[in-house]
């Protein structure tokens, strides 16, 4: 053990006055996070939930168009959305083009005689071609209230039709109250999701630097075939140094310079653009599961290889795939599609899941799940790099 905690030194006092290593350790991935979360960030963030603005036009002015009027403004009093009443569709219709509305309602002359009368009441609804979530959820307001006065309808001309009786003013007090209540029958409220998502800032810090964490374990494994190649390797094999000596240094170089490159990165996207890791025992505990998974990889990948520039393309194209597939660069679901099935064969995957299970303050205990997955990928790997390597030096 002690040769290879020396081994180890020499090479860490090595690798980091090697730019090249520090590039794609530290820099790169804090630049990439920088950017990828500048320029798409926006487009993943649903933090900030819908600001729903919506204008009515109401050409009708009988007691059913008053009556959705009255639901679109007690869903207003709820905090729900937003509503300006405008004279004509003219007025509506610039302030949509203009963006200042998500989208207007019409209500036409004659919805409350279509209404009373049997005949198919329609309300119309003109989105704003940019906020289509916005004219659904109008859409379906409309749709609701609609279903509403319609079944109430049927129920009051069944009831009259059975008893006889002729519509009095509670009859169509009751059909407009059922009415708005349907329209209003659903309610916003926050829940906990099984799987937890990260925001944009954290998820392209921690995408970017689980990806270019493969590549930088490389350094310490791959410095096996340099040696080999070099010729200081059978000097080293020669003195009264073991094989597995020289396997584990740089087994825990690779170790030590994947877990400094990801706590540099995990400090500077905190303070620099606001990343959220997490508990900070969790994701110590995710960070050594990934390296460990990197490292048996990569270790895997220099045994096969036959020279160091052949483990180095080699190891960059597994580098890639894996976290192409992992979803290091833009969120995969997690549902039961074939790419999300198959983004769970790569460590990438289940260290982007262990943070996200440790996102809104959940205990370090959360990630014990992930952090397994990728010790299983740690051992698997590890294991087999271990052998292939040590009977390499025996010949």
């Amino acid at each position: 053990m002690r040769s290879a905690l020396q081994i180890t030194v020499k090479d860490f006092k090595l690798r980091i006055r090697d730019r090249s290593a520090i590039v794609l350790g530290v820099i790169a991935p804090v630049a990439l996070a920088f950017i990828l979360n500048m320029v798409f960030g926006s487009a993943f963030d649903t933090s900030g939930g819908l600001d729903l603005g919506y204008g009515l036009v109401d050409e009708d002015g009988s007691e059913v168009s008053q009556a959705f009027a009255e639901t679109l403004e007690q869903l207003e009093d709820e905090g729900l959305l937003t509503v300006t009443v405008f004279e004509n569709r003219e007025a509506a219709e610039r302030e949509t083009d203009d963006g200042d509305l998500d989208s207007y309602f019409v209500l036409e002359q004659g919805l409350g005689q279509a209404v009373l009368s049997g005949s198919a009441a329609t309300i119309r609804v003109i989105g704003d071609v940019d906020a289509p979530t916005s004219t659904q959820i109008a859409a379906s307001i409309a749709e609701r209230f609609v279903s509403g006065v319609e079944a109430t309808r049927l129920a009051i001309l069944t009831t009259l039709e059975v008893g006889g009786a002729t519509p009095t003013d509670e009859m169509i007090a009751a059909l407009q109250q059922e009415a708005r209540s349907a329209a209003i029958a659903y309610r916003v409220a926050e829940t906990a999701a099984s799987t937890r998502q990260l925001d944009p800032t954290t998820y392209f810090s921690a995408g970017m630097g689980v990806f270019f964490l493969f590549f930088t374990v490389q350094f310490g494994v791959s410095g096996l075939l340099e040696e080999e190649r070099d010729g200081t390797l059978a000097r080293l094999l020669a003195a009264p140094i073991r094989g597995e000596s020289v396997i584990a240094g740089k087994a825990i170089l690779s170790f030590l310079l994947g877990v400094l490159s990801m706590a540099i990165l995990a400090g500077a996207t905190t303070l620099l653009i606001g990343a959220e890791w997490g508990n900070p025992l969790g994701v110590a505990v995710l960070i050594a599961a990934g390296v460990l998974s990197g490292v048996g990889i990569m270790a895997l990948v220099a045994a096969v290889a036959k020279t160091p520039e052949g483990a180095g393309n080699l190891g960059s194209v597994i580098a890639v795939i894996l976290g192409m597939l992992g979803g290091t660069f833009f969120q995969i679901g997690q549902g039961g599609d074939l790419l999300s099935q198959l983004s769970l064969i790569t460590p990438h995957a289940w260290f982007l899941r262990g943070l996200g299970d440790l996102a809104g303050g959940a205990s370090w205990t959360a990630v014990l799940p992930a952090a397994g997955a990728m010790m299983l990928f740690a051992v698997v790997t590890g294991v087999i790099g271990w052998f292939m390597l040590r009977r390499r030096l025996a010949r």
